[in-house]
Parts: C-alpha cells; structure tokens; sequence
C-alpha cells in the first residue's frame, strides 16, 4: 500500500513540474513574435518537414497566388532523392489517347 501512495504521490509531483515547466515557457514565449517561434521550431526540422512547412505556408496565401506549377522534377530536387521514377503518380485519362 505504501509503494502504491509513494508512487502515485510522485506520478503527481513529477506531472506538476512538467506542468510548471511548460507555464515557464509558454510565458517566455508570449511576447515574441510568432514568426520567430515558427523559425526557432524549423532549425531541427527535417527537410521534407521544411518543405512541407514551405508549400503550407505557399497555401496560406493561395488567394494571391494565379497558378503555381510544380514540377515532378522540382520536387524530386528539393527532396533530394536518387529514385526520379515517380511512385503511385496518378495519372488523368486523355482522350486523345487510345
């Protein structure tokens, strides 16, 4: 029954440090802008992540932009793969084509 209480008294001390620990931060935090928290967050980001990041933030302001062609080829550059056969690509049915 003791290592039962001890343990549960503890789960409870460590979960309110934690808790102390992300009210410390956050309140570090509240002042700055939130485009210097974004960057501060890429800094350990993978590249796909990054990219990723990039075309989300191309979609924010979607509105602006008229068409924005990507290519297969610019995105395997960016990626950085050796494979340049596309995987799963789906293609549209043409007509012209029988």
């Amino acid at each position: 029954r003791n290592l039962v209480a001890l343990t549960v008294a503890n789960a409870k001390e460590e979960a309110d440090a934690k808790a102390y620990a992300l009210t410390v931060m956050m309140q570090a935090v509240a002042g700055v802008d939130p485009q210097i928290v974004q960057a501060l967050t890429n800094v350990h980001m993978a590249p796909e992540q990054l990219i990723a990041q990039a075309f989300y933030e191309l979609g924010r302001g979607a509105e602006k932009i008229g068409q924005l062609n990507v290519s297969p080829e610019l995105l395997t550059e960016l990626l950085g793969r050796t494979n340049t056969q596309p995987t799963n690509r789906v293609r549209s049915p043409n007509p012209a084509q029988k």
